[in-house]
């Protein structure tokens, strides 16, 4: 599947899960039998750690991101995961694990924590993408900040916790009662968290960055959570209730598109090394095959003075000139332009590049913006360039047209001649039509190749 396939399944599944969340929300409000509550400890321990080490390795993910692209946001972001790791941890995950009892200092300390992290979340998918200098500061400040907000304000509630309201009784679920004040911050913090999935929606619009687009769909199932736990509070150590499963959910995304990111890091790293790579193979055979292949023809173009036949000398001149051009697309394919290039300037480059080895123009539409993987992105470059290097070589064309369409989930290329053309049932011999095939279904897409003599070629490719 293409880049631009999964990004929009990817916005269709985040719009499905908003649907679905808002219809079960409204139906478990309702609906009293749908109304969820089991005393199960060992679930919600399981529950509490799993919400824990998922933020904590979002987080992790989150900062190193900001340290590959010094994003302001992504920072932020990695911050509020942190606290909201810590809080889980520590008000949550370790009094299940140790059966503590809760009290209204510790009830509080994890709304309040839940509340700045969500609020952090908050702002950074709404903030501008703004670069940080460099400097290993940032992160100190952020990350500083963020932990002396939280203390500033833990500490009050545990030193003053017979101030703090009764909120919630810890040792029975609320039923269908609430208090008003809790469930008011719920409210609260579901708009934070619904703000932060529409400020991450847009980014995954306008940047087409998968790890936007799970991060939207988390916070709308973490928006649902708060939603059903006004209804239905949840702060007890031993019972699950229905906006646990939503959060669970929160979680569950959040690990998603951690596991994707890395597995899109890796495949980059290698895009990176097989880039470089190529790149010390095409130096080798320019310094090395290329200038061997010259100093032959400068040779041969000496045999007539000793005596040699003239036809001979000809079809030896003919196969060192094939060979200089071979050699030359070879280093030319070798050397490609950068992994992260844009798809229609490297389209451009290289038919350009095919098209003057035969003294032929082009005239391209390319559309804009297409994004694919780097895999794709070279085996288009490759078949568009080997499309038109046969049109210009064979047609007898002067002027070829190449188009780039952007599809609904890809892409379509053509290249199309008014030349001489040739009959489609028996092409001419060669490896060329063969490899463009090979490497067009290799990506799951199609080539078809329309030709008549006389009336012109037309390849097509779609992906």
């Amino acid at each position: 599947m293409s880049s631009k396939g999964v990004v929009l399944r990817l916005r269709r599944l985040a719009y499905a899960c908003a649907v679905a969340s808002a219809g079960a929300t409204i139906a478990i409000a309702f609906v009293a039998k749908l109304n969820v509550a089991y005393r199960a400890p060992g679930l919600h321990v399981a529950l509490e750690t799993t919400a824990a080490l998922t933020a904590a390795a979002a987080a992790f993910l989150l900062l190193g991101r900001f340290w590959r692209t010094g994003f302001l946001d992504e920072l932020v972001l990695s911050a509020g995961l942190s606290l909201l790791a810590l809080s889980n941890f520590a008000f949550a995950a370790l009094p299940a694990v140790l059966d503590l009892q809760s009290n209204r200092a510790s009830e509080w300390s994890f709304l309040f924590t839940g509340g700045l992290a969500a609020l952090l979340i908050s702002v950074a998918a709404l903030l501008p993408r703004r670069r940080l200098g460099s400097g290993r500061r940032w992160p100190l400040v952020v990350f500083g900040a963020t932990l002396a907000l939280a203390i500033a304000g833990t500490v009050p509630m545990v030193a003053y916790r017979t101030l703090l309201p009764h909120g919630i009784s810890a040792s029975a679920p609320a039923g269908g009662a609430h208090p008003s004040l809790v469930g008011t911050w719920q409210l609260g913090l579901a708009l934070l968290y619904l703000l932060a999935a529409l400020g991450f929606t847009r980014r995954h619009r306008l940047t087409d960055d998968e790890l936007s687009g799970w991060l939207a769909i988390a916070c709308i199932l973490s928006g649902a959570s708060r939603v059903n736990y006004f209804f239905h509070p949840s702060l007890y150590s031993t019972w699950v209730y229905t906006g646990d499963v939503f959060r669970l959910g929160f979680y569950l995304a959040l690990l998603i598109g951690a596991a994707r990111e890395i597995a899109s890091y890796w495949t980059s790293v290698v895009a990176a090394a097989s880039l470089e790579e190529r790149r010390r193979l095409a130096r080798d055979v320019h310094d090395g095959l290329a200038q061997e292949i010259a100093f032959i023809a400068r040779n041969a173009r000496l045999l007539p003075e000793q005596g040699a036949e003239p036809q001979l000398v000809e079809r030896i001149l003919r196969g060192i000139g094939r060979a200089q051009e071979e050699s030359r697309r070879v280093v030319g394919a070798l050397a490609a332009t950068r992994a992260d290039e844009p798809l229609e300037r490297a389209l451009a480059q290289a038919a350009q590049e095919a098209a003057r080895r035969y003294g032929a123009a082009v005239d391209m539409e390319l559309a804009t913006g297409i994004a694919l993987s780097p895999r794709e992105r070279e085996a288009v470059v490759r078949i568009a360039s080997e499309a038109v290097a046969n049109a210009a070589r064979h047609s007898g064309a002067e002027v070829l047209r190449l188009y780039l369409e952007r599809l609904e989930e890809g892409m379509r290329l053509e290249i199309v001649d008014d030349g001489a053309g040739f009959d489609d049932q028996q092409p001419r011999p060669g490896y060329g039509l063969v490899t463009m095939k090979e490497r067009a279904e290799a990506l799951g897409g199609k080539l078809r190749i329309d030709s008549r003599r006389g009336a012109g070629t037309k390849v097509e490719l779609e992906l």
